[in-house]
């Protein structure tokens, strides 16, 4: 089932849902079941092989409100560059350089603090390190892959929001021999990107330290269960065993359908468990739904998430962007402990009315909950104006304002943060 209403995807994509077309080709990530070029010698292996990567060019822009923190800027370039070898006996292996590289000219002065850190590794840094590199056996329905890779589930992804998408160290199965339906496994060690830390470049461990107990964590096991048997819906179900933080239950359900008149519909319900480790305050249950109606290129809709913790306990989104309805631009429900979120978000299409691949979307969004025992109240406004020229080139512009209900002046932790990226995909 494809997502049916462009609109309802700009808040999906932002924070990934988690279907059967991601395991099938559609990005090149974990379990894509397709057909691979299969060769009979080392020699062809390597000379069939495929090169591909991404150029990407990126402005941010931050205006803290925070009276005391000056606005910061950066600009960077770099990108991806892979290479895969053709399958040789259904293996195969690759490699990928990720880059990013600062423009001085346009970029803040780092001495005064005005140089935004978020295209950077440690001290600022501009960095090169190799994203990928794995071995990938693939076999008719059958799929594993060992080393550093690109993955997409609902806890672990490569939530790609600023110069490169976070990649993990993990061994993955998939299976797609049963009817409609898709069987992941996999143990997660370490991962690196901008997600991850302060120094991106580097591989940390996953889920690492826990701050409540000063334990380390080693590792994550996964499985996962995603059918689309039923018509116009897709179900998912995922189990979560992160070392010595918490085991983590997450299932989705998402109904889409277009129906005679033009119009759209998509509506999905969402559940999260959290079973704390070793006094982790990892736990909690989280709710969610969302609606999204389109007609005639206009969008419009709303999504809801609800949290039970304690007052001491918090959940997590997992590693990367996570899989909650109401995950924005830069507000998501792990930042507030028993976090009540809603959405409202529309988009509208421009390529019957003005140019092919150019839209505008808007969402508000509103969270509430408590931090250390405090109310705390927090509105995102995000607009979003992207542009398709074509399969190789995009060009998207987001603002968006993170406003601090409870606190102002010296204390406020809201801002206004701009940011403008074009790709060059090859």
């Amino acid at each position: 089932m494809k997502i049916l209403l462009s609109g309802l995807s700009y808040l999906l994509l932002a924070q990934s849902l988690y279907a059967l077309s991601d395991y099938r080709c559609s990005d090149k990530s974990l379990c894509e079941i397709c057909e691979y070029k299969d060769v009979s010698s080392i020699n062809e292996a390597f000379t069939e092989g495929r090169v591909d990567g991404q150029i990407r060019l990126a402005y941010i822009n931050q205006d803290n409100h925070e009276t005391s923190v000056p606005g910061t800027y950066a600009t960077s370039i770099g990108g991806q560059l892979k290479y895969e070898t053709a399958k040789l006996y259904h293996v195969s292996l690759a490699v990928s350089a990720f880059v990013s590289q600062r423009i001085s000219g346009l970029s803040g002065d780092k001495d005064k603090g005005e140089l935004n850190p978020d295209f950077f590794g440690e001290d600022y840094a501009s960095f090169v390190y190799m994203g990928e590199a794995y071995v990938d056996y693939e076999y008719e329905k059958m799929n594993f892959r060992v080393g550093r890779q690109k993955l997409d589930t609902p806890l672990n992804d490569r939530d790609d929001i600023r110069m490169l998408p976070n990649t993990f160290e993990a061994a993955m199965a998939g299976y797609g021999g049963i009817v409609d339906t898709v069987l992941v496994a996999g143990y997660v060690t370490r991962w690196a990107g901008y997600d991850s830390g302060e120094d991106i470049s580097k591989f940390k461990d996953l889920p690492g330290e826990v701050e409540t107990t000063g334990e380390n964590g080693k590792g994550m096991f996964l499985f996962g269960v995603m059918n689309e048997s039923l018509d116009n819906i897709e179900l998912q179900a995922w189990y979560y065993d992160f070392d010595k933080l918490a085991g983590v239950l997450y299932m989705d359900a998402i109904y889409g359908a277009e129906y005679e008149s033009g119009l759209d519909v998509e509506f999905g319900v969402q559940f999260g468990n959290y079973a704390q480790k070793s006094s982790s305050k990892t736990e909690g249950d989280v709710y969610g739904g969302i609606l999204g109606i389109g007609y005639e290129g206009l969008v419009l809709g709303v999504a809801g998430n609800y949290v039970d913790t304690g007052h001491d306990e918090n959940i997590i989104l997992g590693y990367g962007g996570g899989p909650y309805f109401t995950s924005m631009e830069e507000m998501t429900i792990n930042a507030i402990n028993d976090a009540k979120a809603y959405v409202l978000f529309s988009e509208l299409d421009f390529s019957k009315i003005l140019m092919d691949g150019l839209s505008l979307s808007y969402a508000y969004g509103h969270f509430k909950g408590y931090d250390l025992g405090v109310n705390i109240k927090y509105d995102e406004h995000d607009v979003i104006l992207s542009y398709e020229a074509s399969e190789e080139v995009n060009i998207e512009a987001s603002y968006a304002s993170v406003n601090d209900q409870t606190r102002s002046g010296a204390f406020d932790t809201g801002y206004d943060r701009f940011l403008v990226r074009a790709n060059y995909n090859f």
